[in-house]
């Protein structure tokens, strides 16, 4: 078995029964194991906050030498404290270390729409590297922005760093225009976030999504993997304090292509 390929496809076109890796679990019959009991909804002191107006999950599009763009994942833009604007996506959806096939450019969009809100060719910081079981904040990409984006379109992210066991949240879907798929999070560390969805769904391409809270309607993760339980999905996320770690440190650009 290829494992870069299969960690690669996490939630891009690979079928749920190969996304056990990623919870540290295999089963012969995947949908056999019962999720573990659901936290019960905490006290949360950060202030409530109203969903952000426009379609922030958005849908990614890599462009290699020589080729059109194709759709492989999702994104959203991240609004840091400083006033600067971050693309963020995983970094699984795409190739970054062939010689013989660069990658040129990202793009982000609304699904179903011909649109890009832009075409990015630099990365803000070096790039993040396949995720590992227990630590999901290795995997991103950050996307230096340098064109004007709708304040609708921006995603703040949640002072907090990441959501709560318990905590209701959204994850904004990138496939799927204005799609907005409910769970409840399981646990939640500075390295990982897993949610429990309420109801099944193909994750295919939505890597690069992000997970806001209902409470405070603000960014608090990123999806990366998902892991099948009876019936219902984990969704697993990069914490959303890791990325503005990331975003606020980064101190050099790279050029894509070279």
């Amino acid at each position: 078995m290829n494992l870069r390929f299969v960690l690669r496809g996490l939630l891009l076109a690979l079928p749920l029964a190969l996304l056990l890796l990623a919870a540290g679990v295999w089963l012969k019959t995947p949908w056999a194991r019962v999720p573990d009991p659901t936290p019960p909804p905490p006290t949360i002191l950060a202030p409530a906050g109203p969903l952000p107006s426009g379609p922030v999950g958005l849908r990614e599009y890599a462009r290699y030498r020589g080729e059109d763009y194709i759709p492989v994942g999702s994104g959203f833009f991240l609004l840091l404290d400083s006033g600067d604007v971050v693309g963020v996506t995983a970094a699984h959806t795409v190739t970054l270390d062939d010689p013989q096939h660069p990658l040129m450019s990202i793009a982000l969009g609304v699904a179903g729409s011909d649109r890009f809100f832009g075409e990015f060719d630099t990365l803000r910081g070096a790039p993040g590297r396949l995720l590992t079981v227990s630590d999901m904040t290795v995997d991103y990409l950050l996307l230096a922005v340098d064109v004007p984006i709708e304040l609708q379109m921006l995603l703040r992210p949640d002072a907090r760093g990441g959501p709560q066991p318990g905590e209701r949240v959204w994850l904004a879907s990138g496939r799927d225009d204005r799609r907005l798929l409910e769970g409840t999070v399981q646990s939640a560390t500075g390295t990982a976030v897993w949610v429990l969805m309420d109801e099944p769904f193909d994750p295919a391409q939505m890597s690069g999504s992000p997970l806001v809270s209902q409470h405070t309607g603000r960014a608090v993760g990123m999806a990366l993997a998902a892991s099948p339980r009876r019936g219902r999905l984990l969704i697993g996320a990069h914490p959303i304090g890791s990325l503005v770690h990331l975003a606020e440190a980064a101190d050099d650009y790279l050029r894509l292509g070279r």
